[in-house]
């Protein structure tokens, strides 16, 4: 009795311990969410890239060298078109040529609030990736039939597909309240 009251003891310590959100930034982009695991990981920013068309502000979670998953944010200088149906075939064909294989719909989902879908492929030695996709602020276009935004998030995970999907369950992202009053540094020199 008293071994199994030590190990539901330390099993409630384990689960208390894995639900606690982690909080990241990433460019002016404030990250959350909750793996809701007891393995040990790092979370890493890392330096935006900035082509002709959009930036890209990745954020990184790692466990050693098992596991990690990706999380870009793309944000683009002009309105993209952000229908879905476009996006998973050009996303299904991106995977491909990274050496996926197997590739299938996962599902389509909810992230954050935004409708999203998911994708899964293994690479060469059998690893599967979980991949998911959404727009934070995809709405639809006076235009014609299609959809417009000009923020898009992507994930890449290799963590078993629980984890996840505790990720993809809990992923929120939100601008910088700081970012947003960031207005650009203007020196005037002191009056002689």
């Amino acid at each position: 009795m008293r071994t199994s009251s030590a190990l539901l003891f330390v099993l409630m310590l384990g689960f208390m311990g894995s639900a606690t959100p982690e909080f990241a930034t990433t460019g002016p982009y404030n990250v959350s969410f909750d793996m809701n695991t007891s393995l040990n990981y790092t979370v890493q920013s890392d330096t935006p890239v900035k082509d002709a068309l959009r930036t890209a502000y990745p954020l990184r979670i790692r466990t050693n060298d098992s596991f990690f998953a990706d999380i870009l944010i793309y944000k683009y200088e002009d309105l993209t078109d952000s229908t879905p149906e476009l996006w998973r075939t050009i996303n299904r064909q991106g995977l491909s040529e990274r050496g996926l294989r197997n590739i299938t719909l996962a599902t389509d989902m909810i992230i954050d609030g935004m409708p999203a879908y998911g994708l899964a492929g293994q690479d060469s030695a059998n690893r599967t990736y979980y991949t998911a996709y959404y727009w934070l602020d995809s709405n639809e276009c006076e235009c014609g039939p299609v959809s417009v935004g000009t923020t898009n998030v992507i994930i890449i995970s290799s963590y078993p597909l629980e984890l996840t999907g505790n990720l993809l369950d809990t992923l929120h992202i939100e601008t910088s309240r700081v970012a947003e009053r960031q207005e650009p540094l203007t020196f005037v020199p002191p009056k002689a």
